[in-house]
């Protein structure tokens, strides 16, 4: 019997060698008509629909230049800096790579922002299309690919403006000399200067949501203009649904979202566990994307302390991430095999850790409150405090995502790969958390679009450095379905 895989690549290989069986515009349609159709749960493109996709995504230079600047830089890691250098009409997009400095908890911290202004007129139609990381990520991912090929985010421009967004501390200049699970690899709350350890432990328990939406909100509000559609990828899906409490942000997304491995708010979680009559607290009972990416809260005897770090490795992405769609695989790799390049590759401008706080909030372990609220207590009276941090002030804003408004929406729709496991269940899409996530915007949303359409290829949580062009195509029939 042939391999799901093997199927899938004759496939796929059939459609290019074509030049591209079904025109774009037809695939469109497609999309479009799948959209349209207000009954279903959930929708899907078929595979060689989706291969077909990418016809005038294609960059003025082939993507050469960004290529050649990361190839010349230790581990990829190049100065996002430098692209604003490179002439716009060679990239097909305007480059501008934006600091903001803010102040959370009475300390500073810095997010990124790499803007992509497009130069196709059409662009100016559309929403600035916002791009955030998911957690152990940052801006390399989205804007290229594990071999430095052009990645989601510049096929996404040559149509849209995009700013990809790094969260604080997921950022650094030249990337990380550390290795990976070593202590000493922290994140770079400040571009421009080195902490101390007890600060960084401290930082590491203060990186919440409401944290992190404050620096979102001043760099959208400072470097765009117009609508804004935001896509949170993974973790960072809480980023676009605390947006529509904000007034200025919900004015601005318009009653419009778009989701790529996003999930929901956290407070689903446990309204799912109430709804399908499991108790609290139960690992069964929590969704896909906690089980699968191992941050699920551990019990207390086995607790990690909350200011250290969770860091990657090949054996966590092994399971429900990259597979045989990863740039680096060759035939015959093993998934461990092929995580273990993707970790080694991405090294050093990748972050590669996450703040167990993100984890934790994202979860809905909205029990742990107590015991993080004692964590920071605990590092605050060890070191005096030297920072001013305010207790009460963390205190009343950990799990702000168990209070996200789901009201207000006209139109929303869920994009997932069809081989994403923290998102999608092939074997039985019902149980799928897209589907119940989708299913409660529609009960809260009665006259709203909410849609949920999946990407039939073999692509996983991943699918954006996996097959980037054809997703920008197949996500700007969705922009341009969402806005017509």
């Amino acid at each position: 019997m042939k391999s799901p895989f093997r199927i899938f690549t004759l496939a796929a290989i059939g459609c290019l060698l074509a030049g591209t069986a079904l025109a774009t515009p037809e695939v469109e349609k497609k999309i479009w008509a799948l959209l349209d159709d207000p009954k279903s749960v959930y929708v899907s493109l078929d595979t060689p629909s989706f291969m077909s996709l990418g016809a005038g995504f294609e960059l003025p230079d082939g993507g050469k230049q960004v290529t050649a600047l990361a190839l010349a830089a230790p581990g990829g890691a190049f100065d996002p800096r430098d692209l604003e250098k490179i002439p716009a009409a060679s990239l097909g997009y305007e480059a501008k790579w934006c600091v903001e400095r803010y102040k959370h908890y009475n300390l500073d911290w810095d997010i990124t922002g790499l803007r992509l202004t497009s130069l196709d007129p059409e662009a100016k139609k559309y929403p600035w299309l916002v791009i955030m990381n998911g957690g152990a990520a940052n801006v390399y991912e989205f804007y290229v690919d594990l071999k430095n090929r052009p990645g989601w985010g510049q096929f996404l421009a040559q149509k849209l403006n995009v700013m990809i967004v790094s969260i604080p501390g997921n950022f650094k200049y030249g990337g990380w000399d550390e290795p990976v699970k070593s202590e000493l690899r922290q994140p770079a709350y400040l571009l421009d200067k080195e902490l101390s350890m007890e600060e960084y432990e401290l930082r590491n328990c203060l990186l919440t949501n409401t944290n992190v939406m404050k620096g979102l909100k001043q760099l959208l509000m400072k470097n765009t203009t117009g609508d804004l559609l935001l896509i949170g990828h993974s973790t960072s899906g809480e980023m676009a649904m605390l947006a529509n409490n904000d007034p200025e942000l919900r004015a601005r997304t318009n009653g419009r979202y778009l989701g790529w491995g996003s999930g929901g708010p956290a407070r689903l979680d446990r309204v799912r566990e109430a709804r399908e009559g499991v108790s609290a607290g139960e690992d069964s009972a929590r969704p896909a994307r906690a089980v699968a990416a191992g941050s699920t809260p551990p019990g207390p005897r086995e607790r990690t302390p909350l200011h250290k770090l969770s860091r990657r490795d090949a054996k966590g992405y092994s399971g429900g991430y990259s597979r045989w769609l990863n740039p680096l695989y060759e035939p015959g790799d093993s998934t461990y095999q092929i995580a273990e390049k993707w970790i080694v590759a991405e090294g050093r401008r990748r972050a590669q850790f996450k703040q167990q706080i993100q984890s934790i909030e994202h979860g809905g372990g909205i029990d742990l409150k107590g015991w993080i609220e004692y964590s920071i207590e605990q590092i605050l009276v060890k070191t005096g405090n030297p920072w001013g941090v305010n207790l009460e002030e963390v205190s009343a804003e950990l799990f702000s995502t168990h209070y996200t408004k789901m009201d207000g929406y006209d139109r929303m729709v869920w994009t997932v790969a069809h081989y994403d496991r923290n998102h999608w269940v092939p074997e039985d899409p019902m149980k799928s958390t897209e589907v119940f996530f989708a299913n409660e915007y529609r009960r809260v949303n009665p006259k709203g679009e909410i849609r949920l359409i999946v990407w039939d290829p073999l692509m996983t949580h991943y699918g954006h450095v996996e097959l980037p062009q054809q997703l920008a195509s197949a996500t700007y029939s969705v922009v341009r379905w969402l806005d017509r």
